[in-house]
């Protein structure tokens, strides 16, 4: 009975001080931030794909204009690592909303960050393009994110929002692997999937801004 009293001690000191506490600015427009990558990656990379003559964005992917000198190149550059950043940034924003020294779901979300900045930094073809594929790592991201953050967990929006970007995550990568992403449509597919992903950290971030602004 003690046990069970002095944890319903600390369940109640974490809320009052975390759950209930507002954010200050900087928690904010890191949280924010996650709002930011899929209407940047989309302006930047249809401008540049504008520019280019005979360029397809439903067949062609956007790093393929990396391969091209001048405007083209920058304003994809501009775009990978703009977004990249504002997923690092959303991560931090993650790891100091969840209450703990570690959270491994903001860690994923660094490490899809980082390779998108990669991108912007290396062009296609190098290995270093997307850092040897450490992007994979958007997988698991929403799913650790949720489990590690107490006021996503049992939200049902939060948890659809989740299962629909994970499953999206996964057909995508599987259709790349075996061959199922047409030559014919894969730029297509890959902006489908760039906008699924982004919509977790926009979703969460709404979600969190508006909840804390409420207490």
């Amino acid at each position: 009975m003690a046990a069970r009293m002095e944890i319903s001690v600390e369940e109640k000191t974490w809320r009052r001080q975390t759950y209930e506490a507002p954010l200050d600015k900087k928690e904010r427009v890191l949280l924010a931030a996650g709002l930011l990558p899929l209407p940047w990656f989309l302006i930047w990379t249809s401008i540049a794909g504008a520019i280019v003559p005979g360029y397809s964005a439903i067949s062609q992917h956007a790093s393929e204009l990396t391969l091209l000198p001048g405007a083209p190149h920058v304003l994809v550059d501009i775009a990978a690592i703009g977004c990249g950043v504002a997923f690092i940034a959303f991560a931090i924003g993650m790891w100091l909303e969840s209450g703990r020294a570690v959270a491994f779901g903001a860690l994923m979300w660094s490490l899809w960050g980082l390779s998108m900045v990669s991108n912007g930094v290396w062009v296609m073809g190098s290995p270093l393009h997307g850092l040897y594929a450490i992007g994979l790592a958007t997988l698991i991201a929403p799913a650790l994110s949720m489990l590690e953050t107490r006021r996503l967990r049992d939200d049902k929006l939060a948890y659809a929002v989740t299962v629909f970007v994970s499953i999206g995550g996964v057909v995508y990568f599987w259709m790349r692997l075996v061959g199922a992403d047409a030559p014919s449509v894969r730029g297509l597919t890959q902006r489908i999937f760039a906008s699924i992903n982004s919509l977790w950290p926009a979703t969460m971030a709404l979600l969190l801004l508006r909840r804390r602004a409420r207490n």
